[in-house]
């Protein structure tokens, strides 16, 4: 592997990328109203037996000419998210029904901890494939799986941040 100044190539591709800014799409999000979650849906990452890697990439039409660097996915119950360029953001536009009041969007930025929060319009929905149970999408380092149930998992660079979201339970870290 090559190295410039003692440090592997992918190395400083990585740190290189995780400086780009995203599409129009991010400053969308951010004008959105964070808010905290209550102490009982938010804990310090939660143990995971394996993460999102166990499962396969899932097949189908997830990106749009529209959204260019964004990768977007539904659940089958109707949930949809998406994971932003670089993976730099990433959501949903919902929130488990223990969330807290006048939230609709699970979301992650940038290296802050997900939040659930407000906002007056969806920012991750669109009309692409629902990803399946059991498959999981990535964009950049960031990945999201469907598991068991109908929840969304996702997770940023080893698993520093993320969140599990189900029609009736959320967990943030």
């Amino acid at each position: 592997m090559r190295a410039i100044w003692g440090v592997p190539v992918l190395a400083v591709t990585a740190v290189l990328l995780a400086g780009c800014g995203g599409s129009d799409r991010d400053s969308d999000a951010t004008d959105s109203t964070a808010i905290e979650a209550s102490a009982e849906a938010s804990v310090a990452r939660p143990d995971r037996d394996p993460g999102v890697d166990k499962y396969p990439l899932g097949e189908g039409n997830y990106v749009l000419e529209s959204d260019p660097g964004w990768i977007h996915f539904r659940t089958a119950s109707g949930i949809s998210c998406g994971i932003g360029p670089v993976g730099r953001i990433v959501g949903c536009d919902a929130v488990p029904s223990d969330a807290p009041a006048g939230t609709n969007q699970t979301a992650i930025e940038g290296n802050r901890p997900a939040v659930y929060r407000k906002s007056d319009t969806p920012t991750f929905t669109r009309a692409v494939d629902v990803l399946p149970e059991g498959h999981r999408l990535t964009n950049g380092a960031t990945r999201c799986a469907v598991s068991a149930g109908e929840t969304v998992t996702c997770e940023t660079v080893g698993g520093a941040h993320g969140f599990v979201v189900s029609p009736s339970r959320g967990v943030l870290w």
